[in-house]
């Protein structure tokens, strides 16, 4: 080790510039590979010329450490990256003028422009990025105006309907502006749109978009009750209407149950063009049982969600420290990705005659939160009836 060093650090001194490594995507890799990783960069830190930077999910590479080094204790997996990483730098979750920026680079791009009004478009944007502590989001004609872009009129549409998604994007606990879910949730519009043609559907992307947030922001549950509505009520749900009045007072409205806890975000939803209380969703709810299997709304989850899957996981009795501690010192931003996930673990299981291990895990993340409680219920209520099933029922149902 010793003469590599010496002649690893001759190298350099001939090179006379020093070495950058960026490491990215290293939460992505297995905890063993993810850690040997960290270990081989280890080995060069203290030679000179060289350095590393590391892109990775603080929490999952935590959570690494604990799985590589069996039986370590929280200290240690905190110190371990300490030592490691000389200066962190935390990426702050993107707010609506970031990922209003990012629909409006991934619209143009879309859209075909490229070269010169491309990277005139992006300068523009990072630059009123850089100045939003004291300057207001640029216009859309600003950004439009003085380039060479074809059918600006609509181009210009869809930087508007940009415009009106980024709050519910940045905002939405399901999404909590990740970049990586912002651009699926376009890929996913993009397929059903050419689907739709193909098959002869009169549905626009303004349309698709619309009912693609709704699946994504407020999940299975709420969608699937969405699509029974649809399915109902020959298309057109008497309550999209109530919803997308003028003046409508989202407190007033008999929503169902399913739906009660994203008050918020329907208000803001109703508010997107086009009005759905105006269009047959009929088509719409094929397209989307055709693309998206019934299960698949859940979110990527970040590293403390994956945490607490594991720990809930491994709970077999009613009450667990170790799993109270789990829940509280998880954001609950991501309680639900979490209760998902958690769910989609347990779904394979064969014979429920007995309470397997997650299931108390589980039933504690339901109380704690109301839309996990909704989510776990229904989960149960599915399955085969058992008679150790009865009493987490009632307790989750009398729960206030």
């Amino acid at each position: 080790m010793k003469e590599f060093r010496k002649a690893y650090s001759d190298l350099l001194a001939e090179f006379g510039k020093p070495l950058i490594v960026y490491v990215d995507n290293l939460d992505r890799c297995s905890p063993y590979n993810a850690i040997s990783t960290l270990e081989a960069i280890r080995l060069f830190l203290f030679l000179p010329n060289t350095a590393f930077v590391i892109a990775a999910d603080e929490d999952m590479i935590r959570l690494a450490v604990g799985e590589y080094h069996k039986g370590s204790s929280q200290r240690h997996q905190t110190d371990y990256l300490d030592k490691l990483i000389q200066i962190p730098i935390h990426v702050p979750r993107p707010g609506t003028l970031e990922i209003r920026a990012y629909l409006i680079m991934l619209v143009a791009l879309d859209h075909g422009v490229t070269g010169k009004p491309l990277e005139a478009l992006r300068h523009q944007l990072e630059l009123n990025l850089k100045m939003s502590w004291k300057e207001d989001a640029v216009a859309i004609d600003d950004l439009l105006e003085g380039k060479e872009l074809q059918d600006v009129s609509e181009l210009r549409s869809k930087f508007v309907v940009a415009e009106q998604l980024a709050p519910l994007l940045a905002e939405s606990s399901n999404i909590n502006g990740n970049p990586r879910i912002v651009k699926r949730l376009l890929n996913q519009v993009r397929i059903r749109r050419k689907t739709a043609l193909r098959r002869g559907m009169q549905l626009d992307e303004k349309t698709i978009t619309k009912l693609v947030i709704f699946e994504r922001c407020l999940g299975t549950r709420a969608t699937n009750k969405f699509y029974q509505m649809i399915d109902s009520e020959d298309g057109k749900p008497k309550i999209l209407a109530e919803l997308e009045a003028d003046g409508a007072n989202i407190d007033e409205i008999a929503l169902p149950e399913e739906w009660k806890a994203e008050k918020n975000f329907l208000a803001k939803w109703s508010r997107l063009t086009p009005k759905f209380s105006e269009v047959d969703l009929t088509p719409a709810l094929y397209l989307s049982k055709e693309n998206v299997p019934m299960g698949a709304f859940g979110t990527v989850m970040s590293g403390a969600a994956q945490k607490l899957v594991m720990a809930l996981l491994k709970q077999s009795q009613r009450i667990s420290i170790a799993s109270s501690k789990a829940i509280e010192d998880t954001p609950p931003d991501d309680y639900m990705p979490a209760m998902d996930a958690l769910l989609e673990k347990l779904r394979p299981i064969g014979d429920w005659s007995k309470c397997p291990d997650g299931i108390f895990g589980a039933r504690l993340l339901a109380e704690k939160d109301v839309r996990c409680k909704a989510t776990f219920l229904d989960f149960m209520k599915q399955l085969p009836p058992a008679r150790w099933m009865t009493p987490i029922i009632e307790e989750l149902e009398g729960a206030k």
